[in-house]
């Protein structure tokens, strides 16, 4: 009896509708279909594509997107594509470029119908896991703005009030920013009398260290260095908006935050990353937000290293090989390994050996950070594979069982 003939299946979204085109295993059209971004529309996606017979894979460019979730909710197999794939199958179609969205639809279709064994179906982990993911990382996109923000308070104070910024070293601090509206001008501060400044100082806990009384004493000096009226009313305009919008991210951070410990004590793996060296409270949520809780998404080591750009990329031809640096990676994660690396060398003596050799052999920090996150990342995969929490000592036997380096490295360096 033959078997069923294969179809596959490409989808170009958009935010209001959506195109698919399916095709057979010889490459020709089966159908072609556009879909509302809608209820109706999504329900009509799903019976269309259950009466394919032999649907064996959908392509698309997109992995968070709502008709990701509604394919993937419906049992389809889904197979994300990352874009410069999908550019560089488009060019071997047409040296034109041209585009449309039918005919990016089957482009996909095509390139998931020859190169399907080479890529990874979505598999989503559970939703715990997922929550935990989204808002590790969108805290982390919140905590940049934040930096962006106390740049542009900085640079306003600079501009028409730099004698408050004598007042503070860390501008991150809330209590920076309750100075601002506080006091919002130079003559604001240079008026405030020695018990309101006092008071501030003990409402917010700051104590009357030495370098606080200075400051007092000083106050009255503020408008030594003052703009002229017009640049000083838009100016603190300026900075008390920036100073409020800072309030308000930080009531948002700590809301995430609560959540992220909440979500994160309730995962089976919280003690295994929780014991590595140097993860500490804030990376240990991020680092297992990269490996997740299901064991077969990831079925090796170097999937993670890929993933997380620690892992070079070699180009051969002829004679000549060139090892360079992996572009194509999730860029979150990187950042994170890299942290988590500079972390672990104040705290596990292996690593700070491996780093110091990196350095003595003339690499870069940034470089000897990646290859200590690569390294890493093999023992927390065998770690996480076996569900094990990290052992430092046992670790160091290994490596004087098999005579490396490194161990000589740990015992002159302790």
């Amino acid at each position: 009896m033959a078997a069923q003939e294969q179809r596959w299946a490409g989808l170009d979204w958009s935010d209001q509708s959506h195109t698919i085109c399916v095709i057979d295993d010889r490459g020709i059209r089966v159908s072609v279909f556009t879909v509302a971004q809608t209820e109706d529309g999504m329900a009509e996606l799903v019976r269309r594509l259950r009466a394919v017979d032999g649907l064996a894979g959908i392509a698309l460019e997109a992995t968070r997107h709502l008709v990701v979730h509604t394919l993937s909710s419906h049992a389809f197999t889904v197979y994300p594509v990352n874009p410069k794939m999908a550019a560089a199958w488009r060019k071997g179609w047409s040296v034109t470029g041209a585009k449309s969205d039918p005919g990016d639809a089957e482009i996909l279709a095509d390139g998931l119908r020859h190169y399907y064994e080479r890529l990874r179906p979505l598999r989503p982990d559970n939703p715990r896991a997922r929550e935990l993911a989204l808002l590790c990382e969108e805290k982390q996109a919140f905590i940049t703005e934040r930096t962006a923000l106390v740049n542009k308070l900085q640079a306003t104070l600079k501009g028409y009030f730099p004698a408050a910024l004598e007042w503070f070293d860390d501008w991150t601090s809330p209590t920076a920013w309750d100075f601002v509206l506080t006091f919002s001008t130079p003559h604001a501060l240079a008026a405030a009398s020695s018990k309101k400044l006092y008071g501030f100082l003990k409402t917010h806990c700051l104590g009357l260290k030495p370098k606080w009384r200075e400051r007092v004493e000083r106050a009255s000096k503020a408008t030594a260095l003052a703009a002229d009226e017009a640049t000083e009313a838009a100016m603190t305009l300026r900075a008390g908006t920036l100073a409020k919008q800072l309030k308000t991210l930080a009531a948002s951070l700590d809301a995430y935050r609560q959540r992220i410990n909440q979500l994160f004590e309730e995962s089976p793996d919280a003690a295994l990353f929780r014991s590595l060296p140097g993860a500490g409270e804030k990376l240990a949520p991020r680092l297992a937000t990269i490996f997740g809780e299901d064991r077969e998404r990831l079925d090796s080591a170097k999937a993670v290293q890929q993933l997380t750009g620690t892992a070079p990329v070699t180009y051969a031809s002829g004679k000549k090989t060139v090892i360079c640096f992996r572009w194509a990676c999730s860029k979150y994660w990187r950042n994170t390994m890299h942290l988590f690396a500079w972390c672990s060398i104040r705290q596990c003596a292996w690593a700070r050996a491996f780093y110091d050799g990196c350095r003595a052999r003339g690499g870069s920090n940034a470089l000897a950070l990646r290859k200590l996150s690569f390294k890493g990342l093999k023992i927390i995969f065998t770690m996480w594979q076996r569900h094990e929490t990290y052992n430092e000592s046992r670790y160091i036997e290994a490596l004087k069982k098999q005579g490396s380096p490194l161990a000589g490295a740990i015992a002159c360096n302790t």
